[in-house]
């Protein structure tokens, strides 16, 4: 007599020992941040290799945006780091970044080792949102609220957020509002390099 085999319920609740700590996106004030769809890695719905990649959307931005600063940079004054750079903020605070750009003097007489770096850079370049905000109680727009303001106590002159949803970018910079506009929108990092995104994707042949 055949049996049939219960499926595996969904599990939304996990342990902090039941998950790998490899699954950690970020950390904020000692409480983890996990990567979006890390529950699915938990119900062995998907590898972590699945939900730790850019999506498509997220790596044409950001080679856009790459290819642009790399031949419009100047190479005496400033250095680009990407590949999700981690920053150390504080005690309990780590943060991981798709582009930064540093002083190059500055990154040259820092610390340089295999851990994530103390050192604030001049500008931070993000593309959407990687972590589980909701399992951490947030939802996206606090998030992003939080991790920009940790940025600038922690010493960045300036923060873009490229959303993919809204076809929109945020601008922030210590002791002046952020800025909402559309990607249409001229914009100028550094003081020096000029840029609208729509148009570094019309280069590149792409309309997203």
């Amino acid at each position: 007599m055949e049996t049939l085999e219960r499926k595996k319920r969904y599990r939304n609740h996990f342990t902090k020992r039941e998950i790998p700590k490899a699954l950690i996106y970020e950390m904020y004030d000692g409480k983890p941040m996990y990567y979006k769809g890390f529950k699915d890695v938990l119900n062995q719905l998907k590898t972590s290799e699945e939900i730790m990649g850019s999506s498509s959307i997220q790596g044409i931005i950001i080679s856009s945006i790459l290819k642009f600063i790399y031949r419009n940079l100047n190479e005496m004054r400033h250095h680009v780091v990407t590949n999700e750079f981690g920053l150390h903020l504080d005690k309990g605070s780590n943060v991981a970044s798709d582009i930064v750009i540093y002083d190059k003097s500055d990154l040259q007489k820092s610390s340089i080792d295999n851990h994530y770096s103390t050192l604030p850079p001049l500008a931070v370049i993000e593309v959407d949102i990687d972590a589980d905000v909701f399992d951490f109680g947030i939802n996206e727009f606090n998030y992003y609220s939080m991790k920009t303001k940790k940025l600038l106590d922690f010493g960045v002159k300036e923060v873009f957020w490229f959303f993919s949803g809204t076809k929109q970018v945020a601008i922030a910079k210590p002791d002046q509002d952020w800025i909402i506009t559309n990607w249409d929108k001229e914009l100028i990092v550094l003081d020096e390099y000029r840029f609208s995104l729509n148009r570094l994707l019309e280069i590149d042949g792409f309309s997203l």
